[in-house]
């Protein structure tokens, strides 16, 4: 097995000791910490728990549209008027009526279910860019869900949005454990130590 390193002097210096070898070799076949392996559980349970909070939108939209109500007051004196569906389905084009909460929720939750699901695979052999990418999306999907919080959605979605949150804070921070960083840049990678066959 020949060995090569680069050299700020000379471009490349074949490198032949065994020792420095056996020590690549062993780097390269490094088994996948437990960190890593609850990173990836993590994100499994992140989007499987963000089903449980779509699920129970769709089965509680009726309750959002009443809180969304709440807080407009045009809206809240058609509620108090006309009742719900008065909302949900105005009779003319130019009323107030209820944002679409469902559609938006179901879409949004299928294509980071899709992008964290491919990119858990890439984090799980080692690449750093789907780890950024990971941050990022759990980032901007956190400041979401505070944000719908806000809007003062029922009690009981509130309190799933921010389950969803904790588990969301886990993963950023198991995701970025040493030994984590450890495995996407190895010492052998870290030293720009190079296998040539």
């Amino acid at each position: 097995m020949t060995m090569t390193t680069p050299d700020e002097n000379e471009g490349v210096v074949v490198n032949e000791d065994p020792e420095v070898a056996v020590e690549v070799a062993a780097l390269a076949a490094e088994p996948v910490p437990r960190e890593m392996t609850w990173a990836i559980r993590l994100i499994i349970g992140l989007i499987a728990f963000s089903a449980v909070v779509v699920v129970v939108m769709v089965v509680r939209s009726d309750d959002l549209v009443r809180a969304w109500a709440e807080g407009n007051a045009s809206a809240k004196r058609i509620l108090e008027t006309e009742g719900l569906d008065a909302l949900i389905n105005p009779p003319t084009d130019n009323r107030i009526s209820a944002p679409a909460f469902i559609a938006p929720a179901i879409t949004l939750f299928g294509v980071m279910a899709i992008m964290m699901g491919v990119l858990a695979v890439f984090l799980r052999n080692g690449f750093e860019w789907s780890r950024i990418t990971i941050t990022f999306l759990v980032f901007i999907s956190a400041v979401a869900s505070v944000g719908g919080i806000l809007t003062g959605p029922p009690v009981l979605i509130s309190v799933l949005t921010a389950i969803a949150i904790v588990i969301a804070a886990a993963l950023l921070v198991v995701m970025w454990l040493p030994a984590n960083t450890r495995y996407i840049h190895p010492p052998h990678r870290v030293r720009g130590v190079e296998i040539d066959d």
